[in-house]
């Protein structure tokens, strides 16, 4: 499937873009044979933000990643990205970690980034140059003999290295070590330092990422039981970590 070239998903009125939410759900339902996964989920991310998707496993979480980004339509209800509906014709504004994603084994770090480089229209190589620094990536060691955490800093860096202007990460932190986790959070700083990316990250590592929410979206059992602005929750005197508790304990 060819993505747009970025001309195509570049917002020629800056003010419109501005105003625009990056990221909509309208009431999403979706039904698997005749389970119910999600009901009536709705809420916005504002652009230029990061917000946390929380909740426990088996919430929906993931398959609502999945609508957002085209690869499962809702039941009923819509989902939008800049004010347009999700589908094909939005992959370019877009850029997808999935949870447990895989890359080919038998390659090197460096063959990989080669060949996403030819994948991705909107690739960036002085991102990627840059983010091989920032994340300490060896270009020469084959992607087989890799340890969790340095897969993952590679599946980060080939997210991050195009120049979509949404990102979306499913639990990005699953299983990696320490300094992989922090390695991945300060990457994920760095992208937010221009306020031209918005991100919207599943996570079961609340503390990790408590300071760098500036919302969060709750659900559980397929439903919505919160959308908070971080910074009302803390005027307030709670933290991310103590509204998940008062939720889902």
């Amino acid at each position: 499937m060819t993505e747009p070239r970025n001309s195509d998903f570049r917002f020629s009125n800056a003010v419109d873009a501005a105003k625009a939410p990056a990221i909509r759900c309208r009431e999403v339902t979706l039904h698997i044979k005749k389970k119910t996964i999600l009901d009536r989920v709705s809420f916005e991310i504002p652009a230029g933000s990061l917000a946390g998707l929380l909740g426990p496993n088996g919430a929906g979480k993931s398959s609502l990643m999945r609508i957002l980004t085209g690869m499962v339509p809702p039941s009923s209800g819509q989902a939008e990205l800049f004010c347009a509906p999700v589908g094909p014709e939005r992959l370019g504004v877009l850029s997808f970690l999935p949870d447990r994603g895989q890359l080919p084994p038998y390659l090197g770090a460096g063959e990989w980034l080669r060949l996403a480089a030819g994948l991705y229209p909107d690739w960036s190589e002085a991102r990627m140059e840059e983010l091989i620094e920032r994340l300490g990536v060896d270009r020469g060691q084959r992607i087989g003999a890799m340890s969790r955490g340095q897969e993952a800093r590679l599946q980060l860096l080939t997210c991050l290295s195009r120049q979509a202007p949404i990102i979306i990460l499913d639990e990005p932190f699953a299983g990696v070590d320490m300094v992989s986790r922090e390695s991945i959070a300060q990457a994920v700083v760095g992208e937010l330092a221009d306020g031209e990316r918005t991100f919207l990250i599943a996570t079961h590592d609340i503390r990790e990422m408590e300071n760098l929410f500036d919302r969060i979206v709750l659900i559980g059992n397929g439903r919505m039981l919160g959308c908070h602005d971080v910074e009302e929750l803390r005027a307030g005197g709670r933290s991310v970590e103590s509204c998940y508790r008062e939720v889902f304990a």
